[in-house]
């Protein structure tokens, strides 16, 4: 309703210098200009950032390192996950259990030159840092270092309620 109202006062005060074409046209352009101003507003809001992206549990899928030997749940005989949660926190499970757990934070280096930046976690206590990409439900964490280099990758587990955590141990 205020906006009806405010593009009548810019019609009516339009009209005194333009003819009434002019006062329509000013009228449109207002209207498209803050309902564009809305959408975009929108839009930026509800796309989440690289870092909300990596919140939440993911399930391990495989790991490959550079000599091409790769290490799955079906050959290892073990499932693991990984929760990163809006603190800063990181839970790792194996079969269920919680194992180990870290802070973290976040960080962009650039890649150099013409590369894109890369999202590296910095595990709080550990030597070892990872980048990270996520694409789509999938996450795959790069080591930094090391003597083998690996890539882990993930697939994310969406929540089915209050009881999908495991038991959690204390450290």
């Amino acid at each position: 309703m205020q906006l009806n109202g405010l593009i009548f006062e810019i019609c009516a005060a339009t009209y005194r210098v333009f003819s009434m074409k002019h006062c329509v046209q000013v009228a449109c352009w207002g209207a498209s200009l803050f309902a564009v101003s809305l959408l975009s507003a929108c839009n930026r809001e509800s796309l989440p950032t690289v870092e909300e992206k990596l919140v939440g549990r993911w399930e391990w899928q495989q790991t490959a390192d550079a000599d091409q030997n790769t290490l799955t749940p079906a050959n290892t005989g073990h499932q693991v996950v990984v929760e990163f949660d809006r603190r800063g926190r990181a839970r790792f499970y194996q079969d269920g259990a919680l194992v180990s757990a870290a802070a973290f934070s976040l960080r962009r280096e650039m890649s150099g030159f013409g590369r894109p930046a890369r999202q590296v976690i910095i595990y709080r206590g550990y030597r070892s840092n990872q980048v990270y990409t996520v694409t789509g439900n999938q996450l795959s964490l790069q080591e930094t270092s090391g003597a083998k280099l690996a890539e882990h990758t993930y697939t994310r587990l969406v929540p089915a309620g209050p009881d999908h955590l495991p038991e959690q141990k204390k450290l």
